[in-house]
């Protein structure tokens, strides 16, 4: 497990010092599959909170479709470049730089709330305040929706995403939601071959990386 943050604004602003990338690799240039398929079978209601947004496509996604959405990230780099593509689309949402583990603000506000891959990138202390902070945003009966890489990933001890297995991510949210289930999935990347080699790749060559798919609601 990783106790400290990648500089994800230098990521998304090309800075980073990695050799094996010359992209971001989750900017796919769509909503991971497993959550537009969430948005497409009517399972995201209400004001939505897009927590971890990255550059907003799932936030534009769901504003192309009628929804009022709100998108928070701690880069502002990748906060600009969700304003621009909202622009350049003409769809309206609101994205904010902020910090998803204490922002405030927002009280009450949100029926769903998508977590597209942000649970795994931030530290494991952060995990609980996080959790605490989207439930206080959040409306009574509220959904939480949440794809996370699982422990399959491989990654070295220490190095890398913090992965869960199901107990650790029920015992984790549990603390502040409801878990109602917890199902397999896939994260979509973009990777050389070089990397995760041996991984099953979609039909335009998109590595699928094994996930979880938790769905709770908010303790009331």
């Amino acid at each position: 497990m990783t106790d400290s943050l990648p500089d994800f604004d230098a990521i998304y602003a090309g800075r980073a010092d990695t050799e094996w990338i010359d992209q971001v690799p989750w900017n796919i240039g769509e909503p991971q599959p497993a959550i537009a398929a969430l948005i497409d079978a009517g399972r995201v209601s209400g004001e939505v909170l897009d927590a971890g947004c990255g550059v907003g496509e799932t936030a534009l996604y769901l504003a192309a479709r009628g929804h009022s959405v709100v998108g928070l990230d701690l880069s502002p780099t990748a906060i600009d470049q969700a304003r621009r593509a909202a622009e350049e689309r003409g769809l309206t949402a609101e994205f904010a730089v902020a910090d998803v583990t204490s922002f405030t603000g927002y009280d009450g506000r949100f029926a769903t709330v998508i977590d597209s891959t942000l649970f795994h990138s931030i530290p494991v202390a952060s995990r609980s305040p996080y959790l605490g902070a989207i439930a206080k945003a959040s409306a009574s009966g509220a959904v939480l929706h949440v794809l996370v890489f699982t422990k399959e990933l491989g990654f070295p001890e220490g190095e890398g995403p913090n992965t869960v297995d199901e107990p650790e991510l029920r015992a984790a949210v549990e603390e502040h939601w409801s878990v109602e289930s917890v199902v397999p999935s896939s994260v979509e990347a973009i990777l050389p071959p070089t990397i995760a080699a041996s991984a099953p790749r979609d039909g335009r060559g998109r590595v699928q990386l094994p996930a979880f798919l938790l769905t709770a609601r908010r303790k009331d």
